[in-house]
């Protein structure tokens, strides 16, 4: 059976911290697998539960640092961590059940390298606002046009990798924050990984909170960023086969 890695970050979620491991734990019994939680730099007690959540299960880990450094350098510092053959990228949030990965991995068993969650497929359970929806269809457009990346969703917290498509990605994704997802899905649509894209179920009410446009403006950033490297400076050609 292969060992699952399920990467968590955290950022100030020391609330929900242990029920979220917990839940996840419930959700993979009779699987080989490991939780590594990441604390990103969190100011409240993030990093003591995930301790506690250390001392008492052998299957979770933990890394942490001081700053906050952003999602994308969380993931790559807990992918260093992990000794997986599958990995799975979870916000541990739990707006996403983690009932849902399952579902997930048996995707990967039909022959795909990387699995995706997207709220735009048909039967995916979802709300959000119109101009969420709007910003949503108007970014994965930019993305298509500008990088040649043909999905329906970049953004959803849950991913499911083969070990090996991570370890050649990662070493050309230079995204710490607020286009990760994109830089890492376009750089692993270039090397020729099968990418297969599942409709996800959100349970929360994220999508329906305003529109931070600040953060906006970083992605389109990012994203135009990532453009110049791949059509401009050709930079994550060097390693294709």
């Amino acid at each position: 059976m292969a060992l699952i890695s399920v990467l968590m970050p955290a950022y100030n979620e020391g609330k929900g911290l242990e029920n979220a491991v917990k839940t996840t734990m419930k959700e993979l019994k009779g699987l080989d697998y490991e939780i590594i939680m990441i604390n990103d730099g969190s100011n409240d007690d993030t990093e003591e539960v995930a301790k506690m959540l250390c001392d008492s299960y052998k299957e979770v880990k933990l890394v942490s640092y001081p700053q906050n450094k952003g999602k994308g350098y969380a993931l790559k510092k807990g992918f260093e961590k992990s000794r997986g053959d599958i990995i799975v990228f979870f916000d541990s949030d739990l707006d996403i059940p983690p009932s849902q990965i399952r579902r997930f991995l048996r995707a990967l068993d039909n022959g795909y390298d990387v699995v995706i969650g997207s709220k735009y497929l048909p039967g995916a359970r979802v709300k959000y606002s119109e101009k969420r929806r709007l910003f949503s269809i108007l970014y994965r457009t930019l993305v298509k046009v500008l990088l040649n990346l043909d999905v329906t969703d970049t953004q959803v917290g849950l991913k499911v990798f083969k070990r090996e498509v991570l370890e050649k990605a990662f070493s050309k994704v230079l995204v710490k924050k607020y286009a990760f997802d994109v830089e890492l899905l376009t750089v692993i649509n270039m090397y020729g990984y099968r990418i297969h894209e599942i409709p996800i179920k959100i349970e929360h009410n994220t999508f329906n909170s305003s529109i931070n446009y600040r953060e906006i403006a970083r992605m389109f950033v990012d994203t135009m960023a990532v453009f110049y490297r791949k059509n401009i400076l050709h930079y994550y050609n060097g390693d294709r086969e």
